[in-house]
C-alpha cells in the first residue's frame, strides 16, 4: 500500500471522514458544515473531495492506519489551541444532523482523550 501523506489540511479531511461516516453516507447537510469550515479554515473542498476519493480507495485496514495517522498528526503537529479548534470543528460537523450519533460520540470521546483535552 502507497502511503498517505498528510498535512494539517488532509489530517483534519480525514478525521471529518472518520466522524462524519459513522452512519456510512456524508448528508448534505453535513457536506455543507464541512465547506463552511473547511472556508473559515482556508481548507479547500477540492483537497477533501481528493482526501474522500483516496480513502475510498483504501481497504478497511488501511482505512484505519489512515485515520490513526491522522489522530497522531494532530497530536503532533498541531498546538494545544489547535487541538482543541479541530476537536471543536468535528463537533459541530457530526451536530449538524440536530444530534451527535452514540458512534460519533465515541469516537469524539477517543478524540478528548488522545488530544489530551
Amino acid at each position: 500500500m502507497r502511503k498517505f501523506s498528510l498535512t494539517d489540511e488532509t489530517a483534519i479531511d480525514v478525521l471529518i471522514f472518520w466522524i462524519e461516516s459513522s452512519d456510512g453516507t456524508i448528508s448534505y447537510e453535513e457536506e455543507e458544515a464541512v465547506k463552511r469550515i473547511l472556508s473559515n479554515m482556508e481548507y479547500s473542498m477540492k483537497t477533501f473531495r481528493e482526501t474522500l476519493s483516496h480513502l475510498g480507495a483504501l481497504s478497511t485496514e488501511g482505512l484505519h492506519e489512515v485515520q490513526e495517522d491522522a489522530i497522531n498528526h494532530v497530536k503532533s503537529n498541531f498546538s494545544d489551541d489547535g487541538k482543541k479548534l479541530t476537536y471543536s470543528l468535528l463537533e459541530t460537523v457530526a451536530a449538524t444532523e440536530g444530534g451527535i450519533s452514540d458512534e460519533s460520540r465515541e469516537k469524539l470521546d477517543e478524540l478528548k482523550n488522545q488530544f489530551g483535552l
